[in-house]
């Protein structure tokens, strides 16, 4: 996409401390000669969201070094609704000739940036429809054309990110719609070259000294992808060979001035190209155009571009190869859906930079902690702004192309995201996912989060809201004081750069305490202010470095050595608790515990059970913490049966449970046991009151009125009301059927009637 200048570059990666402008003056096809771009309005008639593109030809005869063109363009369509009229954007300084729809010559205006051709009879909803356009003139800001004294290049190239396709092209600039496939002619003079999308499939000669090159794209690409590159070239071939697909291999095709001092200085880092292809369809997933190509052409764009499979490039860094290459899955293969959603291109593309500095780091200059800070100091050179792109700034190409925001922010940001998740595998993984599920298609943010939740299993919201959609970074204080001999205690809060739009970045951390016999770096979740984390730690801490291998976009605020502290007397013991019973008229148990010191108890749950393992709640008596030994009483009546065991479970006020000794009381007692059901209406639940005060496991069954078996399965049924899903009667039609309800000690058979 629109890249940086190369001087620009080093500027930014060396004079760390310095601030970036903003928007970046060198972003290529606006204004390469380091002039402000100004917001533009590019409107689209909405009435072409009634079209899908499915097929564009195009086919110019075009010059080095001339903005001057001629020829025609077809774009084959599916109308999704009725079509009353077909339109399309082209700059109205283009003259168009004439317009063919399905064939047929018709009457058209131009105007407003647009080609209207009105339509009757219309074309109904899912027909076809071919509009070929005939135009000539000269092209505008999205051509770019022009020598290079210093080697000698003589260029003509297309930029059409965000809104220039219609400068050079008939185009339907809406991103959610992605052309299937292209096929583009270009004619010149037989001495230049052209370089365009897809696969070269034929030059032929052509009248008066020129030849047509033939480029057909056969994967789906976006309004703004379709370039031409043509000039003085000389053509230098390479090949990537990913594992994935050993042993094919996948051709890399450049265009470059036809200097051989020039090409032999840039050869060193073209030739870098194979293993950044390699690496990228490592990380992301095979790369995206296997069966076609990778490419460059040479231009003097003022930056770098990613044409889908050939990249046009005013130099060739190895920073800029990569960046423009990681363009091919963030953007090309997967493109933003709206212009909000820009940093999913330009962020990634960034990212890929740093991830080849990161894994091939003998390939690049910088060392990847000197890139990270670099994006860290530009992200931090204002304060405010979102890596999202609000609505009103969807036509501001300075703000989509923002290089502190779109660019180094968001760039910074997956690499917090990857520290934030904790496993590479599992960032990588997500990374892959994305790519397939979108491939060939448009994606937003919500929809990238969600696949990476997915991946995690974690919870995202607060990060995207604070990262991507929220303002601003965090400015961390730290006091830092010795516990004691053999503890160190972290006291960590934040203020923050614009608190009125994020007022708290919650997230993992990394705190390195230095000491004369060794550093040490502790991570902490951070979640509020004036957290306090504790560690084990043996040292004499001198000092501390906030975050220091820079995963996450922040300023060191004040850092406070406190010192040593005593630390607080031991805990005292849990109280003691001991528990009796005893039954004094054969149906009334009454339950007794001595508890010694009781403090810290926050209540105790007595439970009962038929036999010495499985217990159940049957009362609750609240603890009195008066710091000294205390009676507690209770009594219960449990059902028939002679054998009864109780234990109480303890909960102390910091939340921790634990369980009194087991009793065994015996009693004598004879209850009665009668159940009563409520009626089955058509949905519902079913009602059924027990009286008998315990838990009973039952099997229930129904029978119809001539004793069929219907339904059978184990409940476990309480004192008092129980309420059953209705659902298992649904099947049955309205009447009379024959509840059973059937415990170890009892049979009650009930008639229910189902309305």
């Amino acid at each position: 996409m629109k890249i940086f200048l190369l001087a620009f570059t080093i500027l930014l990666f060396f004079n760390v401390n310095a601030q970036q402008p903003d928007p970046a003056p060198e972003l290529c096809g606006r204004s390469k000669d380091l002039q402000i771009v100004q917001q533009i309005s590019y409107y689209q008639f909405p009435s072409m969201n009634a079209y899908d593109v499915k097929y564009v030809r195009i086919d110019l005869a075009v010059e080095a070094g001339s903005r001057a063109i001629s020829g025609s363009s077809l774009t084959s369509a599916r109308a999704v609704s009725v079509l009353d009229s077909f339109i399309i954007e082209l700059k109205n300084n283009l003259i168009v000739d004439s317009v063919l729809i399905n064939g047929t010559k018709r009457i058209y205006s131009h105007s407003a940036d647009h080609v209207f051709v009105p339509l009757s009879p219309v074309i109904p909803a899912g027909s076809v429809v071919n509009a070929e356009i005939f135009y000539r003139g000269n092209t505008g800001s999205g051509v770019f054309a022009g020598t290079v004294a210093s080697n000698g290049l003589i260029y003509t190239a297309t930029v059409s990110e965000s809104y220039q396709a219609r400068e050079w092209f008939p185009a339907k600039q809406i991103l959610k719609d992605k052309i299937d496939s292209a096929d583009l002619y270009f004619t010149t003079t037989s001495v230049n070259k052209v370089g365009s999308n897809g696969r070269l499939v034929s030059v032929q000669p052509a009248a008066a000294g020129k030849s047509r090159y033939h480029w057909k794209e056969r994967y789906p690409m976006n309004y703004y992808m379709p370039s031409f590159s043509v000039g003085n070239y000389l053509e230098y071939n390479n090949y990537a060979k990913p594992l994935s697909i050993a042993p094919d291999s996948i051709l890399i095709q450049n265009y470059i001035v036809n200097n051989q001092t020039y090409f032999q200085s840039v050869k060193p880092n073209l030739d870098k190209t194979p293993a950044f292809i390699e690496k990228m369809s490592e990380l992301f997933g095979i790369y995206p155009f296997k069966n076609e190509k990778y490419g460059h052409a040479h231009a003097g764009i003022g930056g770098g571009m990613e044409h889908q499979t050939m990249s046009t490039m005013a130099g060739f860094s190895a920073s800029l190869i990569a960046h423009e290459l990681g363009h091919q899955w963030w953007g090309d293969n997967v493109t933003c859906a709206t212009w909000n959603h820009v940093w999913l291109n330009e962020s990634f593309a960034t990212y890929c930079d740093y991830l080849m500095t990161e894994r091939l780091t003998a390939l690049m200059t910088l060392t990847p902690a000197t890139q990270m800070q670099a994006y860290h100091n530009s992200a931090m050179s204002s304060p405010g702004g979102s890596v999202f792109v609000p609505d009103i700034s969807t036509y501001d190409e300075g703000r989509i192309f923002s290089l502190r925001l779109s660019y180094n922010k968001g760039a910074a940001v997956i690499h917090n995201l990857r520290f934030e998740l904790q496993n590479d595998n599992i960032f990588f993984q997500a990374l892959k996912n994305f790519q397939q599920l979108y491939k060939e298609s448009v994606a937003t943010t919500d929809e990238f989060k969600r696949v990476v939740e997915s991946a995690s299993t974690k919870n995202l919201n607060d990060f995207f809201n604070q990262w991507i959609y929220g303002e601003g970074f965090p400015i961390v204080h730290v006091t830092f004081l010795k516990e004691g001999s053999n503890a160190l205690v972290l006291r960590v809060s934040q203020t923050v750069s614009m608190p009125a739009v994020t007022s708290f970045f919650k997230g993992l951390y990394e705190i390195r305490v230095t000491s004369a016999t060794g550093d040490t770096t502790f991570k902490i979740n951070l979640t509020g202010n004036n957290q306090e984390f504790r560690f084990a730690y043996l040292k004499t801490p001198t000092g501390v470095i906030v975050d220091p291998n820079n995963w996450i976009i922040n300023a060191t605020g004040n850092i406070i050595n406190g010192g040593i502290i005593v630390p607080p007397p031991p805990p005292v013991p849990p109280s003691t608790v001991l528990l009796s019973g005893s039954s004094a008229n054969g149906c009334i148990v009454t339950l007794n515990w001595l508890t010694r010191n009781e403090h810290n108890i926050l209540k105790y749950e007595v439970e009962y059970g038929s036999d010495s393992t499985n217990f159940i709640k049957v009362a609750e008596v609240a603890g009195t913490n008066t710091n000294s030994d205390q009676q507690h009483n209770a009594s219960y009546s449990p059902a028939q049966g002679s054998s009864h065991y109780f234990r109480l479970k303890i909960l102390d006020s910091n939340l921790t449970v634990r369980y009194s000794n087991k009793i065994n009381v015996l009693t004598n007692c004879v209850q009665s046991y009668s159940v009563t059901i409520g009626p089955v209406p058509t949905r519902g639940t079913l009602n059924i009151y027990i009286n008998s005060p315990l838990q009973d496991q039952a099997e229930l069954t129904v029978l119809n009125t001539v004793g069929q078996l219907l339904f059978r399965k184990n409940y476990n049924l309480m004192s008092g009301r129980n309420i059953l899903p209705g659902t298992f009667m649904q099947s049955f039609s309205a009447g009379t059927y024959f509840l059973q309800i059937v415990t170890k000690s009892n049979k009650f058979t009930k008639k229910v009637v189902k309305y």
